[in-house]
């Protein structure tokens, strides 16, 4: 690869950077006053037990209450959030090649604004071509960056930020509660033919797993998510993947080292 592919990845992990916050995802707006369906009065069961499927029909969780109990354990872990620093480490792989690997230390602010510092960047060193191979480079990485950034804006919209886009995606998906796991998954989330499903923690209502197949500009676009938790119970995004098979390029952000400050 030419060194302009470095210069890419790296404006191309700058952007993604967008989509990576070691939330799952955070509250953008007040979520509107959700009213609980109400459960339908009890029968009566004089001769027998309901059949299994009945049963376990009840015991999967109201939409609504879901979505509110989501949303509010986001607004929890941000404000958790603020008392860590930790590490975020950016790779991008063009063509099974890694041509970025980027480390930053990450922490808030008293403010509260997010501040990150380049700890190593295999990127940094990298020399950008010159002469008329410099000029071609440069419209390269334009084009790209522009890709990159319409990709930031339509996967930024899985995040469901808000307590109404989540409850729109859980009203559509289909629930399934296996031991202590709710299994979500729905469809034409946010465009045609796209898929999303979500395993959800039934007791503390976290995130654990997001997965997303959608497509952008025709091209196969598949992204996962995985959250762990610190013992005081902040969960955390510990690693992010993205992966657009057709221009071989991947994208992988890790969060680690969380430290009190």
């Amino acid at each position: 690869m030419n060194n302009w592919h470095l210069s890419l990845a790296l404006m191309f992990a700058v952007i993604a950077l967008g989509l990576s916050s070691p939330l799952l995802a955070q509250e953008q707006e007040q979520p509107a006053q959700e009213q609980p369906v109400q459960e339908p009065p009890a029968q009566d069961q004089t001769v027998q037990d309901p059949p299994a499927q009945e049963q376990a029909a009840k015991e999967l969780p109201n939409k609504a209450l879901l979505a509110s109990e989501i949303t509010d354990g986001r607004k929890q872990n941000a404000a958790l959030m603020r008392n860590y620093s930790w590490n975020t480490r950016t790779k991008i792989i063009i063509d099974g090649e890694v041509k970025s690997d980027k480390i930053e230390l990450v922490r808030y602010t008293p403010e509260g604004e997010l501040q990150k510092a380049v700890v190593s960047d295999s990127a940094a060193e990298a020399k950008k071509p010159r002469g008329i191979r410099g000029r071609v480079a440069s419209k390269k990485i334009k084009g790209m960056k522009e890709w990159a950034t319409d990709l930031a804006k339509l996967l930024q919209q899985y995040s469901l930020p808000s307590a109404g886009s989540l409850l729109d995606y859980l009203n559509s998906a289909t629930v399934e509660k296996t031991g202590n796991m709710i299994n979500l998954s729905g469809e034409d989330v946010v465009q045609q033919g796209d898929h999303m499903t979500m395993l959800v923690d039934a007791g503390s209502k976290q995130l654990k797993i997001i997965e997303v197949t959608t497509s952008l500009d025709g091209d196969a676009v598949d992204v996962q998510i995985i959250s762990k938790n610190l013992d005081d119970g902040l969960s955390y995004t510990s690693r992010q993947t993205v992966k657009v098979p057709a221009k071989k390029v991947e994208l992988i952000v890790e969060n680690y080292d969380f430290r009190p400050q």
